[in-house]
């Protein structure tokens, strides 16, 4: 897969809790907690890996929360590509939504 983000990717592992507040895919179960881990971030975007499966395209409102200092982001994002692992896994990767993530600067400003 060739690197198609622009903005400079953070290699992080932290856990993190993502809340769906809501999902525009029915596919995707929203109300739900996505216990998972933070594989690298950008300003622009997130990588997830988690036990859910996000569908790709659909559009997510989310609450990530940090577990290391409870820190909270309320974000939009868009499923840009979703794999599974040979462990039952998924892998995906959010591109935020400037146009409508509430906290879009200050994520900038912690990750950039």
């Amino acid at each position: 897969m060739s690197e198609k983000r622009t903005f400079t990717r953070i290699a992080t592992i932290e856990q993190v809790h993502v809340d769906i507040l809501k999902a525009s895919n029915e596919k995707v179960d929203d109300k739900i907690r996505y216990e998972g881990v933070l594989k690298d971030v950008s300003s622009n975007g997130i990588r997830l890996h988690g036990k859910h499966r996000l569908e790709k395209d659909a559009q997510l409102d989310l609450l990530v929360e940090f577990e290391s200092n409870h820190s909270q982001y309320q974000l939009t994002a868009n499923v840009m590509w979703v794999t599974e692992t040979t462990e039952n896994e998924f892998i995906a990767g959010l591109e935020l939504d400037g146009d409508k993530t509430t906290d879009l600067e200050s994520w900038q400003k912690r990750f950039t």
